[in-house]
């Protein structure tokens, strides 16, 4: 059942899902979601800054998470 459609997305309403596959159009996301135990799971790919952004402003993920990754990544090179 079709919630509601904005641009290029539509929202549905669904129970039980097992995985997400996003890819941007711009190419520079490409991120898997696949359930591991009720809500909780695990996403891998690759994500773009914006991305980082919009999944932390939305609650996926937390800031401090973002924060911690980046300074991982700059100790890394």
């Amino acid at each position: 059942m079709t919630l509601k459609k904005v641009r290029d997305i539509t929202f549905v309403n669904a129970k039980d899902v097992l995985g997400i596959i996003y890819n941007s159009k711009s190419g520079n996301t490409s991120l898997k979601w696949r359930q591991i135990r009720h809500n909780n799971g695990k996403a891998s790919g690759e994500a773009s800054s914006n991305s980082l952004v919009n999944l932390a402003q939305s609650g996926v993920i937390t800031l401090d998470w973002v924060e911690n990754y980046v300074k991982k990544k700059i100790q890394e090179n």
